[in-house]
């Protein structure tokens, strides 16, 4: 026992995720008892996500004192965030068409799906908008509460200093609070990713690496392409640090992300990382992380552009440079309205066939085996958000040192 108590946190949430594959394999179905176990504490980690996301919006925002400094580092956000959604839809556009998914697969009879109008970018703006803020606390709407946010800090820099410190001493109260509570949830992580994985792979077992193996295979090989090389390439020019020892540093982020299936539940592990792992400026990250979990979906980005691939070669369609180019462009802009939970990429999914003119029917296919992805896609984009965040915190450092300025973290 000596020696369990001496592993790191990152160590016995990397051995729950281990074991818990294991578990589930060697025991099958019946492993299912315990995932009651793994729920509660995902339900922990997302009765915090409202509060300290909002909150920590709100003093990143504020806290910066200038509208300018705002936008400034609102812009370097959503050039890196694009960029690598773009190059995440070429990862795999081009990981496909080197694995080749749908040779070979033979067509089955396929359920049919309902038709999705797709969003016009009136409705894309209108998205981050609501009209009651309670409400879209209590249904979890992130965008609403994201833009609510941030005009809130926006205005809290106009209000006469007294009322800036009341306000913000309170919302950094609160911030305090939920932080202290997560700390203490976050104590039982690698039960709960035990619990969590066991229950996904005693369910699916090795029956979805089937007739579509090689699409999950193509899938997988560019989210670690992606992660690596072009994550891994990102933070060390971005940084000027060792990306090996940042993936070390962020285990309990992609644990969580790939055990749980859900952004919204790792956004509290993930800022906490930021803060307390890599020390991260605390107002670039708190922006950085909620933004991220709604725009920077890199993993969806991949999906699409294998996707595409794999229903050109089953159905014979001709992928020319500009058929491809444009099955890229179009998955980028499927991300900007794919929310952070579960299972959403799918209706997405029938939109982007839609426009790509492909048979939607495929869409039924696919949602079978979609949560086996699910895993990887959503921890693609949660480190994702981790990496962007280290990048712009290096480099408003580095301009506050050039301006001879103190560096608060």
């Amino acid at each position: 026992m000596a020696k369990v108590k001496k592993l790191g946190f990152a160590t016995k949430v990397l051995l729950g995720l281990i074991l818990g594959a294991v578990c589930g394999m060697l025991v099958g179905p019946q492993i299912q008892c315990i995932e009651f176990i793994g729920t509660i504490f995902l339900r922990l980690l997302r009765c915090c996500v409202v509060p300290l996301i909002f909150c920590n919006i709100v003093l990143a925002v504020a806290g910066m004192g200038d509208v300018k400094r705002l936008g400034r580092i609102g812009v370097k956000l959503i050039v890196i965030f694009l960029g690598t959604t773009i190059l995440a839809a070429t990862v795999g556009l081009l990981t496909a068409l080197v694995i080749n998914p749908g040779f070979g697969f033979e067509m089955t009879e396929m359920g049919e799906v309902a038709e999705q109008t797709a969003p016009t970018v009136a409705d894309i703006f209108l998205n981050f908008f609501g009209t009651n803020i309670i409400g879209s606390m209590a249904e979890g709407t992130m965008l609403h509460i994201i833009s609510f946010a941030i005009i809130s800090g926006i205005g809290i820099m106009f209000m006469k200093e007294e009322d800036q410190t009341k306000l913000l001493d309170g919302f950094g109260l609160i911030s305090r609070y939920i932080m202290s509570f997560l700390r203490l949830v976050m104590k039982f992580t690698p039960v709960g990713v035990f619990c969590l994985m066991a229950n996904t792979t005693g369910k699916y077992g090795t029956d979805v690496l089937g007739p579509l193996g090689k699409f999950i295979l193509t899938i997988y090989v560019g989210l670690a392409i992606h992660a690596f090389v072009v994550y891994g390439g990102l933070y060390a020019i971005g940084t000027r640090k060792n990306p090996f020892t940042f993936w070390k540093t962020i285990a309990p982020v992609w644990t969580t992300s790939f055990s749980t299936c859900s952004t919204a539940a790792t956004m509290p592990v993930s800022m906490r990382t930021c803060e307390e792992g890599l020390h991260l400026r605390k107002e670039v990250s708190d922006l950085t992380i909620p933004l991220g979990a709604n725009m920077n979906m890199d993993g969806n980005g991949l999906w699409y552009g294998v996707v595409a691939i794999f229903v050109a070669e089953v159905v014979g369609m001709d992928m020319s440079i500009g058929t491809m180019a444009v099955a890229i462009l179009t998955g980028v802009l499927m991300t900007l309205g794919s929310p952070g939970i579960p299972g959403g990429i799918i209706v997405a999914t029938t939109i982007f066939l839609q426009t790509m003119g492909m048979p939607i029917e495929f869409v039924a296919l696919l949602t079978g085996i979609f949560s086996i992805m699910d895993m990887g896609i959503t921890t693609v984009n949660c480190v994702g958000s981790v990496v962007v965040a280290a990048v712009v915190s290096a480099s408003e450092e580095r301009r506050l040192q050039k301006s001879g300025k103190t560096a608060d973290m």
